[in-house]
């Protein structure tokens, strides 16, 4: 088993459309997948049509893990956290207890690989991760999304994973299709990949596509060059430059 976090300091770059993007393609590979949505708002349990209470409103309940909290859909495992955003802090210490369930509960559905869909700027000793992911001890890589202007606040923030994640890719997402701003996103790309090979296995530019906006897994046919790029990177630990 093997997890893929998406991350990202900031909103509305992708997160959720990379990790629906991944989940399905691993699963078009064969592969048993398990979706986690830790976005707060469940944004991507909401396009998948899961619309059940989160895990920890599941445990607030006394209600038997994973009976309402996840999924199978279009053969993805899909577990949703958080049903109300803002009782999250409330909530959070009621997992402590069942740790040992919910591992369990992971590991009887032998998945090959777990993707975390993140909430922003998510750090290594949130108690979520800690609990569903640090403890399974399994390998991470980490997909860390920036646009042209938050690369330096991506960078910084990939330092407080560096314990954590061995393999970590940075994507420059959404620039433009236009001329100039693709060969200053790839002028960026190639300085962070040359003055960072500690940090980063791989930096790859991808541009903005509307097919990607809102992308559903379900009802989509949809296959992008780039992300795919991606996705092999990782699974093969390629030390790339795109």
């Amino acid at each position: 088993m093997e997890a893929i976090y998406v991350l990202g300091v900031k909103g509305g770059i992708g997160k959720t459309t990379f990790s629906l993007y991944f989940a399905k393609r691993l699963s078009l590979m064969g592969k048993k997948v398990m979706y986690i949505d830790h976005d707060y708002f469940s944004f991507g349990c909401l396009i998948l049509g899961h619309n059940d209470l989160g895990l920890l409103e599941e445990i607030e309940r006394n209600l038997p893990i994973f009976s309402r909290s996840l999924k199978n859909i279009d053969n993805l495992y899909i577990l949703k956290l958080f049903s109300n955003p803002l009782n999250i802090n409330k909530n959070y210490s009621l997992l402590s207890n069942k740790i040992p369930q919910v591992l369990n509960s992971i590991l009887k559905r032998e998945v090959d690989y777990i993707i975390l869909d993140s909430s922003v700027g998510i750090l290594p000793d949130n108690d979520i991760v800690m609990a569903l992911l640090e403890e399974l001890e399994i390998e991470k890589e980490g997909v860390f999304l920036s646009d042209m202007l938050s690369v330096n606040s991506t960078i910084k923030y990939a330092k407080l994973w560096e314990n954590n994640i061995k393999y970590k890719v940075l994507v420059i997402n959404m620039v433009p299709p236009i001329p100039e701003n693709l060969s200053e996103a790839i002028k960026i790309a190639n300085e962070v990949y040359n003055n960072y090979k500690e940090l980063f296995n791989a930096a790859i530019v991808v541009q903005f596509d509307e097919k990607m906006y809102n992308y559903n897994p379900i009802i989509a046919e949809y296959e992008n060059e780039k992300l795919n790029s991606i996705l092999l990177s990782i699974l093969y630990r390629y030390n790339t430059l795109k």
